[in-house]
């Protein structure tokens, strides 16, 4: 490698150069050996400390994540390592998927201290971060606070509800969102329909649903498609929902199949489970009929799978211990 090289030819990395190789080492998963890059260099930025820190989040090194982070941080340190706003966003952002929320308050306390409070990416990034963590009232907090707000900020406190166990107020942000002027995205709706899903609100959900195109020039995707399927289900309503699955101008992919069978499961219908489909939903099929005890159903199921071509590989033996495929 470029490295082993240099070394060879004993070079001496200038900053460009040792950036490169930290982000190179990170992205490989050598973590320990973009450290060793890290620590020697005469001129950290804020690039690699960035890189660096994200390594470690990524593969759970808190404590050496949170180490640099402060070492970026100190007044003694050149100004070009001083953290910057892609070093916060990019920080928080792991600590997000990480669920670290430790390091994350750490994290927001440093920015409070800088001219980046309240940058809107920032505040967004600290919103999703508290929303996923389960902390939904620290993410409102920072949501109040925000003197500007976008289209993302709101769909990440409007998702962070949701996922939260309070559809009710998800939803009621969702139009507070509009009677502020700001149009919601595909993402938005699709947190939307979620959280009439949550919330059992059949009507309100396929209002929505059916308004999209007409009020907010959104064309249903794939997701949302699914996403309705699953309320209709949920709901009892398995004619609407096999209806909307086969009226759909796409072929459905597995999660809108898996979402309609899992209802069908759900409420015991094994004869609305009889449809065809792909391989996930004659497996989830299966796993109805077995549920309900009817062994008959698996063994000639796994016959018609046969038959219509869909289990062709015979290296594959699909054995379930409750008799499934």
């Amino acid at each position: 490698m470029a490295h082993a090289q240099m070394l060879k030819l004993d070079v001496e990395p200038d900053e460009v150069l040792s950036t490169a190789l930290v982000d190179s080492y990170v992205k490989s998963g050598k973590v320990q050996y973009a450290r060793t890059i890290f620590d020697i260099m005469l001129d950290k930025n804020v690039v690699c400390s960035t890189a660096l820190i994200t390594g470690y989040m990524n593969n759970g090194s808190v404590e050496e994540a949170e180490y640099v982070f402060n070492r970026t941080d100190e007044k003694d340190v050149v100004v070009s390592m001083q953290p910057n706003i892609s070093t916060f966003v990019s920080i928080i952002g792991v600590c997000s998927v990480l669920s670290a929320v430790e390091i994350g308050q750490q994290v927001q306390g440093q920015i409070m201290k800088t001219e980046f409070f309240m940058d809107i990416k920032i505040a967004r990034a600290l919103v999703d971060m508290h929303a996923k963590c389960g902390r939904i009232e620290d993410a409102r907090r920072v949501f109040d606070y925000m003197p500007e707000k976008n289209v993302f900020t709101w769909t990440s406190m409007i998702d962070g509800y949701g996922k939260n166990g309070n559809p009710n107020e998800a939803l009621k942000l969702f139009y507070v969102m509009q009677d502020c002027c700001v149009k919601p995205n595909d993402v938005t709706l699709l947190s939307a329909l979620s959280a009439c899903g949550h919330a059992g609100l059949l009507a309100k959900g396929r209002d929505l649903f059916e308004s999209m195109e007409r009020s907010y020039s959104i064309k249903p995707k794939m997701e949302h498609n699914a996403c309705m399927v699953d309320l209709l289900g949920r709901a009892g309503r398995l004619d609407l929902a096999r209806e909307l699955v086969m009226e759909m101008p796409e072929k459905p992919n597995s999660d809108v199949w898996t979402a309609l069978l899992s209802s069908c499961r759900l409420h015991g219908d094994v004869q609305m489970a009889s449809i065809r489909s792909m391989l996930g939903a004659f497996v989830a099929l299966s796993n109805t009929w077995a549920a309900a005890g009817k062994w008959d159903g698996v063994s000639e199921l796994r016959e018609m799978m046969k038959v219509r071509g869909i289990l062709k590989d015979t290296a594959c033996s699909w054995v379930g211990n409750d008799g499934g495929l």
